[in-house]
């Protein structure tokens, strides 16, 4: 006689008085005559792990739903169950990862939240020479507080920066320097100049007049031309000498005085960078998965989802890094930054 495996009923937890009942298609419906409940088992095996991956990936549930033959409620819960068996990701970095290098970059990425009338951002760095996202948090803005409890989050490691490269961000460059005071804040150049033309209307109009003043104010800023201070500072005379009648250009050329320690912090730090340029790349990659999700539905679900998609970010390894981060190809970026023998779970 063979041997019939015993279901427990989902309500009373019971083996006892569960009974097979009928078989509808790639189920089979039981029913537990203790508590009058019935419930149906899925007798098809189905790899829940590559449609948790390809979830992260961007694929919708009605998605999922087509590609594997379920239903779109099937592909809700098995998705919801293995991002809730994920760790967290902040504790999860604590626990097995140490090995950060000084510089890092920072920003912030929204997102839509179908529950919220307005969108939630994704706050979130990378280890510039490691690639590795050891902090995040979701918020529904970019204010002070909100980068105050992430910087506070990512004090926990007790790892102490030495560079940050962030976008003209008033608020997070001031949580940056309570929670780090002896950190170097650099400005990404492209931000900086993209404010400047948005303020000179240069992209919107062909025939500006202030074209050549932003042209040797690109020659200045650029990020593959790092200038020592008496260039800099000469440079800047001359676009003073030449432009000093003009009040929008005096203007502007004020501001990049003002902003001139953050515009020159990359010195004596060896291979600092001057852009936000990699986190840039990683939230175009995030966007594509976003479009294909469209929305969440609530903001807990938006947490389950970021927390594994970082995850998954980390454990995916890299194979087209450029020539500058070659080293980096073959490996993941939570490979690079684990504490020396420690063994790492096999999440994915």
């Amino acid at each position: 006689m063979g041997y019939m495996k015993k279901y427990k009923c989902p309500k009373c937890q019971s083996t006892q008085f569960v009974i097979r009942k009928t078989k509808r298609k790639q189920s089979i419906l039981y029913l537990c005559k203790s508590c009058v409940k019935y419930f149906s088992v899925d007798t098809c095996w189905i790899n829940t792990k590559q449609i948790l991956s390809d979830h992260l990936d961007g694929l919708s549930f009605r998605a999922l739903a087509n590609k594997y033959n379920i239903s779109s409620m099937k592909a809700w819960r098995i998705c919801e169950e293995g991002l809730m068996r994920l760790p967290n990701n902040n504790q999860f970095t604590f626990n097995f990862c140490s090995r950060f290098s000084n510089t890092f970059v920072f920003d912030g990425k929204y997102f839509n939240v179908a529950s919220d009338k307005h969108d939630w951002v994704l706050l979130w760095g990378f280890d510039y020479f490691r690639h590795d996202i050891p902090v995040f948090i979701l918020s529904p803005s970019e204010g002070y507080q909100a980068w105050s409890k992430f910087f506070f989050h990512f004090r926990l490691l007790k790892h102490y920066p030495q560079l940050m490269v962030v976008d003209d961000n008033y608020n997070l460059k001031m949580a940056a320097r309570k929670h780090f005071p002896a950190v170097k804040i650099q400005t990404c150049y492209n931000h900086f100049k993209e404010n400047i033309r948005r303020d000179l209307h240069i992209r919107s109009d062909k025939t500006n007049q202030y074209r050549d003043f932003m042209n040797r104010i690109e020659s200045i800023l650029n990020s593959s031309n790092k200038l020592s201070d008496d260039t800099f500072n000469h440079w800047m005379f001359c676009l003073y000498r030449d432009y000093k009648q003009d009040p929008i250009c005096l203007s502007i050329l004020t501001n990049i005085e003002k902003y001139k320690s953050e515009l020159l912090a990359y010195r004596s730090i060896p291979q600092a960078l001057l852009t936000s340029n990699l986190i840039e790349g990683f939230n175009s990659h995030l966007e594509g998965r976003l479009q294909k999700l469209r929305s969440f539905q609530t903001v807990k679900y938006a947490r389950l989802w970021f927390n594994g998609y970082v995850l998954k970010r980390r454990f995916t390894k890299f194979t087209d890094c450029s020539p500058k981060f070659r080293y980096l190809n073959g490996k993941t970026g939570v490979q690079m930054t684990k504490k020396e023998r420690v063994d790492l779970p096999l999440l994915f």
